[in-house]
């Protein structure tokens, strides 16, 4: 039934716990599990940082164009390119880190970093690889503040042509 998931990650805790869903899909169904970073062309203009936090989990975060973010190690970032170079090579190390947990638990697995619109970018994805499920993280929320806020799962699933799984993820309050 399940050849190929995907299995799009931001680094973020969320992202996480639908890890656990993923593998064990790929584990029942033999499936090759594709895990996918994508540099937000967005928020690399904006100001976003990814760093490892101290408590070990990936963190994002906006920056002030009048400040100087760091790339998670302390390094000054000067240029947006630097930014994209420095998120990319996170989510570079992300994925390598995951793929092998993944391998650990007899997963076989294909890494990818991409750039672009993260909605846009997961379904083109699919597209091109023959992506039988998406495997993604959903916090629920209502009225005003969806709107607001927006979701990539959400526009994921009224973009893509593969079926989408969501898993509710439970915040902490």
């Amino acid at each position: 039934m399940y050849d190929n998931i995907l299995y799009p990650t931001d680094g973020s805790k969320g992202a996480a716990a639908v890890l656990d869903h993923a593998r064990n899909l790929a584990e029942t169904y033999d499936a090759t599990l594709h895990v996918l970073f994508v540099v937000d062309a967005d928020h690399t203009e904006t100001g976003m940082v990814v760093r490892r936090g101290e408590d070990g989990d990936w963190k994002t975060g906006m920056v002030k164009r009048d400040t100087e973010p760091t790339d998670g190690r302390g390094h000054m970032i000067r240029h947006e390119e630097e930014m994209r170079e420095s998120i990319e090579e996170q989510g570079h190390h992300l994925i390598q880190e995951t793929a092998s947990w993944l391998a650990d638990e007899g997963i076989e697995t294909v890494t990818a970093v991409r750039h672009g619109v993260p909605a846009q970018t997961i379904t083109e994805y699919a597209e091109e690889n023959d992506i039988d499920l998406i495997t993604m993280g959903t916090h629920g929320r209502r009225g005003i503040r969806r709107r607001l806020i927006g979701s990539v799962t959400e526009k994921v699933v009224r973009l893509s042509e593969s079926p989408v799984m969501t898993v509710r993820l439970i915040e902490d309050e």
